[in-house]
């Protein structure tokens, strides 16, 4: 292959593409690690849901807070976890908070928030 020049890359093909490890995070104690998600509540009238937004600490499983909203918003998730936050005591401790990549998740008011909390997600 060195002969004719075919181990290079060549053609139309893509590279080969380095594979991005995930961030594994492991907590050996209570409010190290909390992930949340939102989970749609549907009630008796159609079409119309509430919004449970829940924070769990993953090495205890207590559920360290939660709200239901109408709306599924950043404003409402920075609300909830700094409440959570300010009730578990924790402010200016290290912590992470995990959540999937949905809208409020993503969103610029809970960064901020998150950043003044010096919180990592």
């Amino acid at each position: 292959m060195r002969k004719e020049n075919l181990q290079h890359h060549r053609g139309n093909t893509k590279p080969p593409e380095r594979v991005k490890i995930s961030t594994i995070h492991i907590a050996t104690k209570p409010n190290q690690v909390w992930i949340w998600d939102i989970t749609w509540l549907n009630i008796y009238n159609i079409g119309i849901y509430y919004k449970l937004y829940m924070i769990i600490d993953i090495y205890s499983r207590k559920i360290v807070g939660w709200e239901v909203w109408p709306e599924e918003t950043g404003e409402l998730a920075s609300e909830l976890v700094e409440r959570a936050i300010l009730s578990e005591k924790i402010k200016g401790k290290p912590l992470v908070l995990h959540s999937d990549n949905g809208a409020p998740m993503k969103s610029h008011i809970l960064k901020s928030k998150l950043e003044f909390l010096v919180v990592l997600s």
